[in-house]
């Protein structure tokens, strides 16, 4: 199945929006995508990608996942996931991805959180 990414801006956060299935063979281009749109805004360190419309994920899509996190974090930038209830959401759950990250139901609950600092999301001081 294909991936479609799209992205925008929205109360200083890069939005990005997945639809279709995060698996083998398009977790790279989930990374890929990322990484072309932080060369491209340098000031990028906080990105929030919606997942509502995200119809499968495998292992490999969640470890893309985690990668686009530690992409951010290496800038102290943060990473929000927008996933309501359902498949995916249980998913995340069950795979510990929602203890790893920061997992909303809907986009304004992502936009209107409080801003984390790495040494937040790390435990303590950022060395």
């Amino acid at each position: 199945m294909a991936l479609f990414l799209a992205s925008h801006w929205e109360n200083g956060w890069a939005v990005t929006e997945i639809k279709g299935a995060l698996d083998t063979t398009t977790a790279r281009e989930l990374c890929d995508y990322v990484a072309a749109v932080t060369a491209k805004h340098r000031h990028l360190l906080n990105l929030i990608v919606d997942l509502s419309e995200l119809t499968w994920a495998d292992r490999a899509g969640l470890a893309a996942l985690m990668s686009v996190r530690a992409m951010l974090e290496e800038d102290q930038g943060e990473l929000r996931l927008v996933c309501p209830e359902g498949r995916v959401e249980r998913l995340l759950r069950d795979s510990g991805l929602a203890q790893a990250l920061p997992v909303y139901p809907s986009l304004e609950a992502a936009l209107t959180a409080p801003r984390t600092t790495v040494a937040n999301r790390m435990g303590g001081a950022v060395p």
